[in-house]
C-alpha cells in the first residue's frame, strides 16, 4: 500500500516504529545548532537530500531515553567462515559496514561477497 496505507483506510505504525529503532540505536543528541553547523558538509555531500538528512538528526532530540546501542569490536577467532554480503549502492546501509564486518570477524572467518547493485537489501 502506498506510504503505509491500508486498504481500510488507516495507516501502519512504521513511521512511528522507525522513529523509535532509529532513537533507540543511536546515542548521540543532536541540538538545532548542532544540525545548522553540520548543513553545508550535508549539502555539499548531496545537494538533493542534504537538507532533509541534516535536519532529520533533531528527530530524537527530545526523546525520553538516550540510545543504548553501541558499535562493540566483534571478531569470531576459529568460526567456520562467515558469509557477509555488502550492497555497493544501499542508501541505508552502507557497503563500507559490511566490509568492515568481515575484516573483524578475522582472517579466514569473514567472507565478504560484494553486490554492486542499488536499493536496500543484499
Amino acid at each position: 500500500a502506498m506510504n503505509g496505507r491500508n486498504e481500510d483506510g488507516s495507516y501502519s505504525n512504521i513511521t512511528a516504529a522507525n522513529v523509535a529503532i532509529n532513537c533507540a540505536d543511536d546515542k548521540e543528541r543532536y541540538s538545532m545548532a548542532d544540525v545548522e553547523k553540520k548543513l553545508p558538509e550535508f549539502r555539499k555531500a548531496s545537494p538533493l537530500f542534504g537538507d532533509f538528512l541534516a535536519w532529520s538528526l533533531v528527530s530524537c532530540t527530545d526523546w525520553a531515553v538516550r540510545g543504548a546501542a553501541s558499535h562493540p569490536e566483534v571478531s569470531a577467532p576459529g568460526a567456520p567462515p562467515i558469509l557477509v554480503v555488502g550492497n555497493t549502492g544501499d542508501p541505508a546501509t552502507p557497503y563500507e559496514g559490511a566490509a568492515r564486518m568481515a575484516k573483524q570477524l578475522g582472517k579466514g572467518v569473514g567472507v565478504e561477497i560484494t553486490y554492486k547493485g542499488q536499493g536496500h537489501g543484499s
